[in-house]
């Protein structure tokens, strides 16, 4: 029996469970694997999905066509059985080559394709999802990883088909941990399509919405739509980095570090977007729908205010009221100063500005990590050890070849660095 808070009286009264059956239906991942077998023909309910089959023609090609998009074969309907109705997989015979007086031949033929039932747990979950799809009279529907047993791209194919051919007077609820499926949600430019990131804290489920006019906005975006970063929305920190070497190469700094404590990696998602420039835009997007999010930027973020405010923007910071004095200083003393350049500074990082700049300065990468952006206090990634003289792409293969990243001395600031991002909280 379900418990409800009445809200007038703050009483708690029964909400009887059974009232919920006449229009919610859940098709969890046990149902699936048993909904698209044969149907007994003793067993005949006009709500079955298989029934239903049976009495459209149309239905039948429609279901099939798509099935035939994720596995490459059709979905073909038997009911020349005696006991049973069930489907078959494979290439169907042509209805149109047959007429009343060889329908024999064409159901001998279709005997002999492989039954569904006997096939994976891919192939059957996807059909009794599709099944479902055309079939099912309830008002809401709830699956529950939908994307279980599939490969990604059928995984995606069935994100898209559900998202649009959902008719409109249904509610489907899904719950899933898969980025190919929600790509294919996406995909489907469905404006009724509503993505929820739900964050459990102890008994606490925390929930944030992104409403389908913001995915609009967000998956027009290039980097959004043909990149990995939607997968960040199933880890509990995502770090962005200009490039994907810089990835690698923090990552790998991360791994080594705990499997040298003998402890599992945080779970923290890697991902770059080919620029500073287009950090804000990863930043805005995930912290939109509440996912934690540092940046990790080179020291020359700084040299270009027109790339640096937006960024500080993204990041719920105020550049005039937080950040505007401090950075005054840094810009009047580098301009004013002949033997200290931003190209110089590129390279060498905060240690290379005069000491008021540097108090100044200090402040501001305080607040910005205090908000989740980290700029790289020596200058570049490979400026952590000056010694490997190679350029990004070489200097991070080398050190992953020629080092210990656990112990290496050399790499003793990049590891407090990298241990910061750890330990940020949002």
């Amino acid at each position: 029996m379900k418990r409800i808070l009445y809200r007038d009286t703050g009483k708690i009264i029964p909400l009887y469970s059974g009232l919920d059956k006449l229009f919610v239906k859940r098709l969890n991942t046990e149902a699936r694997m048993f909904s698209s077998n044969a149907l007994n023909r003793s067993d005949l309910h006009e709500k079955h999905p298989i029934y239903k089959l049976n009495k459209s023609e149309q239905l039948v090609d429609k279901i099939s066509n798509l099935f035939h998009q994720a596995f490459g074969v059709d979905l073909v309907l038997n009911s020349n059985e005696m006991k049973t109705i069930l489907l078959h997989i494979g290439q169907a015979p042509d209805k149109k080559s047959y007429t009343m007086d060889i329908k024999d031949e064409y159901y001998s033929q279709v005997d002999r394709l492989p039954k569904l039932e006997e096939q994976g747990d891919g192939m059957r979950s996807f059909a009794s999802i599709l099944l479902d799809i055309f079939t099912s009279e309830y008002s809401i529907t709830l699956i529950d990883e939908p994307e279980a047993f599939l490969h990604p791209p059928q995984a995606r194919i069935i994100g898209k088909m559900l998202a649009q051919n959902n008719p409109e007077n249904r509610q489907l609820l899904i719950s899933t941990h898969s980025e190919d499926f929600l790509q294919g949600l996406v995909d489907a430019d469905n404006k009724n399509v509503i993505v929820i990131r739900i964050d459990r804290e102890k008994d606490i489920n925390r929930m944030r919405i992104l409403e389908s006019n913001k995915i609009k906005e967000l998956w027009g975006n290039p980097i959004m739509r043909y990149s990995n970063i939607l997968s960040g929305l199933f880890h509990e920190k995502v770090v962005v980095c200009e490039s994907d070497y810089d990835c690698l190469f923090y990552q790998a700094l991360i791994d080594a570090m705990y499997e040298n404590r003998g402890e599992i990696s945080p779970d923290i998602f890697f991902t770059h977007c080919g620029g500073k420039s287009r950090v804000k835009d990863i930043v805005s997007a995930l912290r939109a729908v509440g996912v934690p999010v540092v940046a990790i930027c080179d020291f020359d973020l700084l040299n270009s205010s027109s790339t640096f405010k937006p960024l500080v923007k993204a990041f719920g910071l105020d550049w005039e009221t937080e950040l505007a004095k401090d950075m005054k200083v840094v810009y009047d003393t580098v301009n004013s100063q002949s033997n200290v350049g931003w190209d110089i500074l590129k390279n060498i990082g905060k240690h290379g500005l005069p000491r008021e700049a540097l108090r100044a300065y200090e402040n501001v990468e305080a607040t910005c990590k205090s908000n989740g952006l980290f700029i790289v206090p020596v200058g570049e990634m490979e400026d952590f050890d000056k010694t490997l003289v190679q350029e990004k792409k070489e200097w991070v293969y080398k050190a992953l070849e020629v080092y210990n990243l656990a112990s290496e001395e050399k790499l003793e600031g990049a590891r407090q660095f990298v241990q910061s991002i750890i330990d940020y909280k949002l």
